[in-house]
């Protein structure tokens, strides 16, 4: 991520890509508890605190709506922000859908369940579309069901970068929290409202975007702090009425063990932008930054389908030794190896590619 403003370098931590390290060391902090939330899911041992790290998606869309507004600082038409987009998700989106394909494939045929190539090849191809959501075709692992609401976001971004109304982000975006809220507070069962989240699924997290894209707003002008201060306050209260309309966290812990992660979120983000939060970069968070969209992807189904079942339940080994050290670095290696030789160097040749069609 690079950003483009008139900051002192000395003001925040960068390294010489010009990356906010901190956003890195956030995304990090991120997968890793997502992924510690997957080993212990529907286990005694995820009463432990890692039953939290189900919020972790919060705080990637929070860090997405910065990032976006940061990306459109960089570009000058509408295309290379799609441009931007797909060659960034895209080659380890792929990787990640085919490897898991290839887990699934391998477990049907070890066990020796129906196997139907038709079906199979249609569900592999339709995930790839990263649509499969709208094509009413199941996600080929679990962390998926967040990557057509990253994408509901990119659309939405592009549609007012397209139409010159960005400038009307704030009030749009708070009308719309405020709306959602108060159809689900006053009919959330009712069948059209149940249309309109099912149809929509990126309504419920409104809030979280906008308060990325607001502390962007902080982060490169320190002018009007009280107004989006203000706005944030909002996002906060909003997404905490929406606890039970958004996403599965409301499935694993209680309202307020969610406040109180995502007042961590926003308490991060308040440090970040008044750079205050360089305690958290360190070698192991920026590793983990970098491998994190890799490791969010694929880290599911190995785990729970395979390597989690065969170490503790076949071969009775501890759960913490199996989780923390084969599990959890079997899973860091597969994604270091997606992001060096997939992520990196595709990436910058599909841009490079795109960029010469376009």
């Amino acid at each position: 991520m690079i950003i483009n403003n008139s900051k002192d370098s000395s003001t925040t931590t960068k390294n010489t890509n010009n990356r906010l390290l901190e956003l890195d060391a956030l995304r990090g902090i991120a997968a890793l508890s997502v992924v510690l939330f997957h080993f212990t899911m529907g286990r005694e041992e995820s009463k432990w605190g890692f039953k939290l790290g189900t919020t972790g998606v919060d705080l990637f869309f929070i860090i997405s709506g910065f990032v976006i507004f940061m990306s459109l600082n960089r570009v000058s038409k509408s295309k290379d922000f799609i441009i931007n987009r797909v060659s960034r998700l895209y080659p380890t989106y792929w990787c990640a859908v085919t490897f898991t394909f290839l887990l699934i494939i391998c477990k049907t045929l070890l066990l020796k369940l129906d196997f139907h190539p038709i079906n199979e090849f249609l569900n592999y191809a339709g995930n790839l579309t990263m649509f499969q959501y709208y094509l009413g075709i199941p996600d080929l692992d679990g962390p998926y069901w967040t990557m057509i609401i990253e994408m509901l976001f990119y659309i939405l971004i592009l549609l007012l970068y397209q139409f010159n109304l960005l400038k009307l982000l704030n009030i749009l975006g708070l009308i719309t929290s405020i709306s959602i809220v108060i159809l689900t507070s006053f009919w959330g069962n009712h069948n059209i409202v149940k249309a309109i989240l099912y149809w929509i699924p990126l309504l419920p997290y409104i809030p979280l975007f906008l308060a990325g894209t607001v502390f962007y707003k902080i982060y490169i002008n320190n002018q009007q702090k009280i107004s989006n201060y203000a706005i944030i306050i909002l996002c906060l209260i909003a997404q905490y009425l929406l606890f039970e309309h958004s996403g599965r966290s409301h499935h694993f812990i209680n309202h307020q063990e969610y406040a109180i992660m995502i007042c961590i979120y926003f308490t991060l983000f308040i440090l970040f932008v008044n750079h205050k939060l360089n305690f958290i970069v360190s070698k192991l968070t920026l590793f983990l930054g970098k491998i994190s969209f890799a490791l969010y992807l694929t880290h599911q189904y190995i785990s729970l389908q395979f390597l989690l079942p065969i170490l503790v339940n076949k071969l009775h080994l501890n759960f913490w030794i199996a989780a923390l050290f084969i599990t959890l670095p079997i899973s860091i290696l597969i994604a270091t190896l997606i992001t060096n030789y997939v992520d990196i160097p595709l990436s910058k040749k599909m841009k490079e590619k795109l960029k010469s069609y376009s």
